[in-house]
């Protein structure tokens, strides 16, 4: 008789310390940079440092956690965008918030741009964006809204772009940037 390996459920109070150390983390990167330490970090989350590591053994994991609640809430934004009114503007809706999320973790996203990730680390991040975008930039091709030899890894570089305007010390207005960008794409 064979046994089945049973999946453990994780414990709230264990989820409840990996959101607040992902929530806490991200502030401190996003007003700190990535220096911050761990042993800091797991302080301001009110857990101790070994809590810290049983949830996020390296904290390029750590680092990961954080990337990837900004990525659904990138995932979240594109999802609203394309089932908006008015299927002309899924693109500009879709850039308008990509500019407000990246506002919001603009020192988050500056540093993690020149920080070296792990192999791989920083393509996968990467594949993952792209197909977050691919649904974006089809609805642009359906509407004209985007040129059909742009891909995803074009809509990337927008949105890259955008981070640009969004981590301007004096930002200039956002939405003329934003409108050159859709001009552009179009």
């Amino acid at each position: 008789m064979t046994s089945v390996p049973v999946e453990r459920a994780i414990r709230s109070d264990a989820r409840r310390n990996r959101a607040r150390l992902t929530e806490v983390a991200a502030a401190a990167f996003r007003d700190e940079g990535l220096d911050v330490g761990v042993d800091e970090i797991a302080r301001r989350a009110g857990v101790g440092v070994a809590t810290l590591y049983r949830h996020f053994p390296a904290k390029t994991d750590l680092i990961l956690a954080v990337m990837g609640a900004v990525l659904d809430d990138l995932e979240a934004g594109a999802a609203k965008a394309l089932k908006g009114a008015d299927p002309e503007r899924a693109v500009a809706r879709f850039l308008r918030s990509t500019m407000a999320l990246q506002c919001r973790n603009r020192g988050f996203l500056e540093t993690l741009a020149h920080h070296d990730l792990p192999a791989g680390v920083r393509d996968r991040l990467s594949r993952r964006t792209r197909a977050i975008l691919e649904p974006v930039v089809a609805a642009g091709h359906a509407t004209g809204t985007i040129r059909p030899e742009l891909d995803a890894a074009d809509m990337l570089v927008v949105v890259r772009m955008l981070g640009v305007v969004s981590s301007a010390p004096r930002r200039p207005a956002p939405d003329r940037y934003l409108d050159v960008l859709l001009r552009g794409l179009a």
